[in-house]
C-alpha cells in the first residue's frame, strides 16, 4: 500500500463522540465571511448604497399608480420654490438644470384648505403666483402640479439600486459557499488528491483568469473520486505533488481543498483546525457587518426619524 493509500485511509481525525471536528470561533468567523465572493459582494452593496440614498431613495415611485386615472383641476397658489441643490444634465462647462422643491395650497370640493409639496426640473416659480392643481377625485389631498413630480428624483432613480442588489447576490452566494465547506470542514475525512485537470474559465479577477481545478483522490475505502474548485490564485493548488482535502464521507463528491479554504483557516497534520487570530478574523467582518450596520442607520434616519 502506498504512503498516499496509507493517509487517504487512516482512522478519521474527527471527535470520536460526535463525528465532528471541533472549530474555534475565530475560524468559525474567518471561514464564513472570508473569501472573494463575500467581501466583493459586501463593498459592491456598501459603495453602492451610496448611490441609492443620493438617488433612488429620492426617485419618484409613487406618480404612475397614484396619478394614472382620471384626474380633476382646480387653481391653488404656490407658497414657497427652493432650489434643491440638485440639477440634471450638465457637464464640465455647464451646471445643469436646477430642481426646484414647489410648495403650494389649494381648495378641495369641499372648500378644505389642502397643502402639497411636488418637484420640477427649471420650475423656478414665484411665492404668490396662481398655479393650476390636479388632484385625485377619491382622494383630494393627493395632489401635484402639471408636469411635476413627487420627490426630487424621477423614476429612472430608483434603478440605481441594482448596485447594491448585484452586490447582495455575490454576498449570498458566497455565503452559502463558505458555509458549505464549514460543513466539511466540520464533518469531512481528509485525504489527498492529484490534480487532472485545469481549465481556464471566462471569469477574470483582478486581471488573473480564474481556472476550474479538478483533483482525484482515494477515499478510506479505496473507491476514486473528484472534486472541483475554482480559484484565480492556482498557485497555492500547485505547489505539491498532492493537494490535501476534505471530502463528505457520506457524499464523497462533495469536498473541499484545504489550501483553498476560505478564510485561510489552519489545520494540523492530525486533523485538528486551529484558530485564527482575533483581528485577522473580525476584520473580515468589517464591510459585510459593518457596512450593513452603517446602511441601516442612514436608512433609519432616512424613513424614520
Amino acid at each position: 500500500m502506498s504512503n498516499l493509500d496509507q493517509y487517504n485511509r487512516r482512522p478519521s481525525e474527527a471527535d470520536s463522540n460526535t463525528g465532528r471536528r471541533s472549530v474555534p470561533v475565530t475560524t468559525r468567523v474567518a471561514m464564513l465571511f472570508g473569501g472573494f465572493l463575500v467581501q466583493f459582494g459586501a463593498a459592491f452593496f456598501t459603495f453602492g448604497m451610496i448611490f441609492w440614498w443620493v438617488f433612488g431613495a429620492q426617485s419618484d415611485v409613487t406618480s404612475w399608480y397614484q396619478f394614472s386615472g382620471e384626474l380633476q383641476r382646480t387653481e391653488g397658489t404656490v407658497v414657497s420654490c427652493t432650489d434643491t441643490g440638485i440639477s440634471e444634465g450638465g457637464s464640465d462647462s455647464s451646471p445643469g438644470t436646477p430642481i426646484y422643491r414647489i410648495d403650494y395650497e389649494y381648495l378641495s370640493p369641499k372648500e378644505m384648505r389642502l397643502s402639497g409639496t411636488c418637484y420640477a426640473t427649471g420650475m423656478n416659480l414665484v411665492s404668490g403666483a396662481p398655479v393650476a392643481i390636479e388632484y385625485v377625485p377619491d382622494d383630494p389631498a393627493t395632489s401635484r402640479i402639471p408636469d411635476t413630480r413627487k420627490n426630487v428624483i424621477g423614476f429612472w432613480g430608483i434603478f440605481v439600486g441594482l448596485f447594491p442588489a448585484i452586490g447582495l447576490a455575490f454576498l449570498f452566494v458566497g455565503l452559502r459557499s463558505n458555509a458549505r465547506s464549514m460543513r466539511v470542514l466540520k464533518i469531512g475525512k481528509q485525504a489527498r488528491g492529484r490534480l487532472i485537470s485545469k481549465e481556464p474559465t471566462n471569469t477574470r479577477i483582478n486581471k488573473q483568469t480564474v481556472y476550474k481545478l479538478t483533483f482525484e483522490y482515494e477515499d478510506e475505502n479505496g473507491d476514486t473520486h473528484s472534486i472541483s474548485t475554482k480559484t484565480h490564485l492556482t498557485a497555492m493548488l500547485e505547489d505539491e505533488e498532492t493537494e490535501r482535502l476534505l471530502y463528505d464521507p457520506m457524499h464523497p463528491s462533495e469536498g473541499v481543498l484545504i489550501d483553498n479554504l476560505p478564510g485561510k483557516p489552519a489545520i494540523s497534520a492530525q486533523g485538528d483546525v486551529l484558530g485564527v487570530g482575533v483581528s485577522a478574523s473580525f476584520g473580515r467582518l468589517l464591510l459585510p457587518v459593518g457596512g450593513f450596520m452603517a446602511h441601516a442607520g442612514v436608512g433609519l434616519i432616512f424613513y424614520v426619524l
